[in-house]
Parts: C-alpha cells; sequence; structure tokens
C-alpha cells in the first residue's frame, strides 16, 4: 500500500507512561530502556503484559540489532491503540486514569543531537508486515495522515490501519532528559501534579494540557 502524507518538519515522537515514573526518569536525567542495567527497579508498565513479554525476545532485524526491549519506544502520532487499551483495561492491559497517563515528546533532530541510536517501523514493530529502516529518507514509508488521524480502526476498505497507527521510533539504550521537548497531560489536576514533580526537584519543563491526545 502506497504511503500518503508529507514528512513533518518537525518529526515529533510521542512516548507515553505511567507518571509515577517520572521522578526516576528525572533523578536520573535519562530515559533508560527495559534492559538498562541501571533501569528503574520500580517501573509501573501500563501495556499489554503478554505482548512486552514477547517483545523481549524478538530481535530487531537491523542495526544495532539486539530486542525491543534494548530500546525506547515512541510513537509518531497521539492517541495510540494501546492508550485506548488503557483507558478500557482491554487486551491484558490493566485499567488507568487517562490522567495518571502522560507523553513525553521529542522530535527526532533532538535524538541525532544527542547521537542516539535508532531504528524506526513503518508500523507495530512487532507485526511481521511492518518494515524496519535506519535511513531517514526512509520516514516516507510512514503512513503520516494515520499516525496523526483520530480515528484508527480497521473497515472493509482499510483493513491495515490499525497497524500503521502504530508506527514506532526505538532508541536504543538510553536518552537524556535534555531531548525532551513537552510533558503533555490529560488536564489541569495532572498538569499541576507534574509540575509539582519538576518543582521539586528544580526542573523546567514545558508542561502542556493536550485533551485532544486522550480518549
Amino acid at each position: 500500500m502506497s504511503k500518503t502524507g508529507n514528512i513533518p518538519s518537525p518529526v515529533y515522537l510521542y512516548r507515553i507512561i505511567h507518571v509515577d515514573n517520572l521522578p526516576f526518569i528525572l533523578d536520573e536525567q535519562e530515559l533508560r530502556c527495559p534492559n538498562h542495567l541501571d533501569s528503574d527497579p520500580d517501573y509501573l508498565g501500563i501495556g499489554d503484559i503478554t505482548l512486552i513479554q514477547s517483545r523481549g525476545s524478538k530481535v530487531i532485524p537491523i542495526e544495532p540489532g539486539e530486542t525491543f526491549r534494548d530500546y525506547i519506544s515512541f510513537y509518531f502520532g497521539p492517541r495510540s491503540p494501546m492508550l485506548y487499551e488503557i483507558k478500557h483495561g482491554y487486551n491484558n492491559v490493566i485499567k488507568r486514569n487517562q490522567e495518571d497517563i502522560i507523553y513525553l515528546i521529542v522530535t527526532v533532530d533532538s535524538i541525532l543531537k544527542q547521537a542516539c541510536d535508532y531504528v524506526f517501523f513503518d508500523g507495530h514493530g512487532y507485526h511481521n508486515f511492518s518494515g524496519c529502516y535506519k535511513d531517514l529518507r526512509d520516514l516516507a514509508q510512514v503512513d503520516w495522515n494515520i499516525v496523526k488521524a483520530k480515528y484508527w480502526n480497521n473497515n472493509e476498505n482499510d483493513p491495515d490501519r490499525k497497524r500503521r497507527k502504530q508506527a514506532e521510533f526505538l532508541v536504543n539504550k538510553s536518552i537524556p532528559w535534555i531531548a525532551i521537548q513537552s510533558i503533555c497531560v490529560y488536564n489541569s489536576t495532572a498538569k499541576q501534579y507534574v509540575q509539582n514533580i519538576l518543582n521539586s526537584r528544580n526542573i523546567s519543563c514545558t508542561v502542556l494540557i493536550k485533551t485532544d491526545y486522550y480518549y
């Protein structure tokens, strides 16, 4: 299927985490992959437990290789199917309040500036149909219309929308906190909670209420 939509500039990347993981990240000044030797021992996962375990044994097909758990994963857009499952508690996912889920926003340029290694997929990385790439010119393989779309359900005219919506960018090992552009939250209560965490550590970061990033 041909890809549609121009590659945006800059290319924003979206990582969703439980807000309780933010203090460790700020204290360490770094995002770390699950297999990092100094990863958060109390990290609160929010995904599909079965899928997380399966990704732990699947090897990335291009350099630097290793498994998915050696990377920090980002989507190319908000309102992922995973967040929908988190909201409703579907498919082996624990139901959680959206107020407790925050976005960490970076750009591809900020990843490059920090000399982080990476790969990316034009769909869900675990799906056999998804292509894996290293050359940023291949960002043209991402369906930019669907990754930015509010609605992503498969239909009879396009039964592959959900896979393409979950295109992902994976950063190897770790990312310095200074690469983070902003934090996005569900409402004013969540914003104040995050702001208090930042203030208690004397760390400055833009916190934005983006209700349209949620369900």
